[in-house]
């Protein structure tokens, strides 16, 4: 791939690559490969629980390898456990992990305690903790037969409101739900956007889906998590530094 522009650069440090990948070598052998034209990887629990069972500390493999790392554990437990999860994700080369916002305050304020306490004593810095608010994956319908009683938008809207009051430095939301909520809400507060589909190419579970190009022109403070967009493209470098000189058009 071509040196990157100065725009390209500074789109990259804004895509996220999922691992979402059963071994620890499939992930690996990405993280090689785009590492270059990826500033973040996800590692989430699919991975995750891979890389426990093969005895590997994945966040360190890849940190090794120059690459920052989303941990995308979803953390939703009781206060007091979540501390001490928290504290285990705050090791170098975790730059953002995430909570359910439906955990409730005193849950998502022990996980910035935990992130705290982990970050001083693996002495780096503390990781952002964001704030899942709701699933990608979910509709308006699905939340009826929850019998939720609120739409889906309004549902990320309130649960935004509740991540911003109780500290957290940011949410996962949508990528058409991220520039409303960032003229609202600031743009020091980070977005961090899944359902992002490029060339009808988007992870099969998702049901609120967006383009790079779009979600930079909306949203200035945004981390954009790809996944089958790029991993299951015929030529994924190629189709990695599309997405980046789409992005950069918009910067």
């Amino acid at each position: 791939m071509a040196e990157l522009t100065v725009k390209e650069q500074l789109a990259r440090k804004r895509v996220c690559l999922a691992l979402d990948v059963p071994t620890v070598q499939d992930a690996l052998g990405l993280v090689a490969e785009l590492s270059d034209c990826v500033g973040t990887f996800k590692v989430g629990k699919q991975l995750h629980t891979a890389a426990g069972n093969e005895g590997v500390n994945i966040v360190e493999e890849i940190h090794n390898r120059g690459g920052d790392i989303f941990l995308d554990l979803k953390l939703h437990d009781t206060p007091n456990t979540v501390y001490e999860a928290s504290k285990a994700c705050a090791v170098k080369g975790v730059y953002i992990f995430n909570v359910h916002v439906a955990g409730g305050e005193a849950m998502c304020r022990k996980a910035l305690e935990g992130a705290y306490a982990g970050a001083r004593a693996s002495g780096t810095e503390k990781p952002k903790v964001i704030g899942v608010t709701v699933l990608t994956s979910l509709s308006d319908e699905d939340l009826t037969v929850q019998n939720l009683g609120i739409d889906y938008d309004n549902l990320v809207m309130r649960r935004t409101e509740l991540a911003v009051k109780w500290g957290l430095d940011g949410i996962v939301c949508p990528a058409n739900k991220a520039g409303e909520l960032e003229r609202r809400f600031g743009s020091d507060f980070l977005y961090v956007t899944p359902g992002i589909a490029w060339a009808g190419k988007h992870g099969t579970g998702q049901k609120q889906l967006y383009t790079p190009n779009m979600a930079v022109r909306d949203c200035r403070n945004s981390i954009l998590v790809l996944g089958s967009a790029i991993t299951k493209a015929e030529d994924r470098r190629k189709t990695a530094c599309e997405i980046l000189k789409a992005m950069a058009e918009e910067l």
